[in-house]
């Protein structure tokens, strides 16, 4: 592990890793194709997107061959020891940078803590500084999804984050849910019919370490005044209720969790940015009958 990557230094190495775990084989692309949903939301036209795949084979075979190689398969941890063909390089003292293996999007990295630490452990400066970090390097957005509830499928802490913009029919619209947030100013809610909060991000298109550190302080800050307007608060045991936090370069937003799924279909924090992700073509005509915004009110609070 060498010095701490930043910057065009960061993206320059994602793309190079990139590229040599798919020629190993270790970059496992789920294959999917996307369809557009239309649907309004309050007076905007929203065009959703719905990612199919065409077969989770593969998906399901390592996933199982990783499993069975595992002493303890309910402590499975992915990120300890991390597979060094993704790995990307060390972001800070506390955290670092991996592909996700089984990404539907190109370039889509995750943020580790190099030390375990539980996913609903509530975020905190580390873990904003991590994401500043990265949305420094490439315009994107990071998102988290907090406890199983909310989407997480691995216990360990991390973020996530996907290039911007999305395939969406307009450039002015990086992703399907960005044109609910155009004239959102400090802490409000949007047309979308669930309980949410939306707040403008602290970003700088360049900044010095010393100057990345104080917008993720100014971030963190952020994030805990949204919780706290949803009455979403650390526990007794220390640990956070099911929430998911977006954040792109303009808008930082958090959305509270009652379950995982709606009939099955899973939502993870992506949803909330207008994609979602669906198994096959019974779950896409199921996912028709509910509804975008249906499915989204079904699993929040």
């Amino acid at each position: 592990m060498g010095d701490n990557l930043y910057g065009q230094a960061l993206w320059k190495q994602v793309a190079k890793v990139t590229e040599s775990a798919l020629a190993s084989g270790a970059l496992k692309t789920i294959p999917t194709h996307c369809e557009e949903r239309q649907f309004l939301c309050g007076n905007t036209t929203i065009h959703g997107q719905v990612h199919v795949v065409d077969n989770l084979a593969r998906k399901s075979e390592e996933m199982a061959k990783r499993v069975k190689q595992t002493p303890n398969p309910k402590d499975f941890n992915p990120f300890l020891p991390y597979e060094t063909s993704l790995y990307v390089g060390e972001l800070t003292k506390n955290y670092r940078c991996l592909l996700n293996k089984f990404n539907i999007m190109d370039h889509h990295i995750l943020m580790v803590t190099t030390d375990f630490s539980p996913q609903q452990a509530p975020l905190d400066l580390n873990d904003f500084l991590a994401a500043q970090i990265c949305l420094q390097a490439h315009d994107g957005l990071v998102f988290y999804n907090g406890g199983t509830k909310a989407g997480a499928s691995v216990v360990h802490k991390h973020l996530q984050m996907i290039p911007l913009p999305l395939a969406t029919p307009s450039p002015s619209t990086p992703f399907p849910f960005s044109g609910l947030f155009v004239n959102v100013d400090i802490t409000e809610k949007t047309a979308l019919p669930f309980p949410h909060r939306v707040t403008p991000t602290d970003y700088g298109p360049s900044v010095t370490n010393n100057m990345c550190q104080e917008l993720a302080k100014n971030n963190c800050q952020s994030y805990y005044r949204l919780l706290n307007d949803l009455n979403v608060t650390p526990q007794a045991n220390g640990l956070i209720p099911p929430h998911n936090m977006l954040m792109t370069r303009d808008y930082l937003w958090v959305i509270p969790r009652s379950q995982e799924s709606h009939h099955g279909l899973a939502v993870n924090a992506l949803g909330f940015a207008g994609t979602l992700l669906l198994k096959n073509e019974t779950q896409l005509k199921q996912f028709d009958e509910i509804g975008y915004l249906e499915l989204l009110k079904s699993v929040t609070l």
